[in-house]
């Protein structure tokens, strides 16, 4: 079992965010980047962090944070 700091510190990138969020289905998790203006959301459509691997989880923010700060540029 981890959670969602586990995830976040095995990232490494303090622009990013990992949160759960409810709606009329249930739930589901997103990741948010915010460094200075810049800004976007990734939504993970699991109910519990658990369903997925934490080496999936690791790589999806990877992969997001990423591709955010290549719009910086």
């Amino acid at each position: 079992m981890f959670n969602a700091q586990t995830v976040l510190n095995l990232i490494g990138d303090p622009c990013l965010k990992l949160y759960r969020k409810g709606y009329h289905k249930g739930y589901y998790w997103y990741f948010e980047f915010d460094d200075n203006g810049l800004s976007a959301t990734k939504r993970v459509m699991v109910s519990a962090l658990n369903d997925l691997p934490l080496d999936t989880w690791v790589s999806e923010g990877r992969k997001f944070a990423a591709a955010m700060r290549a719009r910086q540029r």
